[in-house]
């Protein structure tokens, strides 16, 4: 399974605003970096090349993720790390890091999602 980058920078209403996004999305298990300035967040995550939809969903969806407006940019060709896995949490729960739930989600089936590694409701890919 190849992996992919995300680059996406968000825009928010306040630097405050922008803290707290980013407070949210810290602990999510694809998260490489994270950083603010002013109202702007700056994300890069890496995940399975199939979640390309899940890079681009802010871009589309911008208010559903709690963003004002996205820019995406997507990285086909890692040369590092060769190698990427999730950082996982130690106990799964209900919610994931970012306070969605999974279980719930509208778009998991549009998506075919299988869910947050980080939450009871994941199904791993066989």
């Amino acid at each position: 399974m190849k992996n992919i980058c995300g680059i996406i920078i968000g825009e928010v209403s306040s630097p405050e605003e922008a803290k707290k996004r980013a407070e949210n999305m810290k602990k999510c298990p694809n998260l490489v970096a994270l950083e603010t300035t002013l109202n702007m967040i700056y994300f890069v995550y890496i995940v399975p090349s199939e979640k390309e939809w899940w890079l681009r969903y802010p871009e589309t969806n911008p208010k559903e993720t709690g963003l004002e407006k996205a820019t995406v940019y997507i990285v086909k060709n890692i040369f590092y790390p060769e190698e990427f896995a999730p950082t996982l949490s130690e106990k799964k729960t209900d919610t994931a890091p970012c306070g969605a739930n999974c279980e719930t989600w509208p778009s998991r089936k549009q998506y075919n999602c299988n869910g947050c590694p980080s939450t009871i409701h994941y199904q791993e890919t066989k």
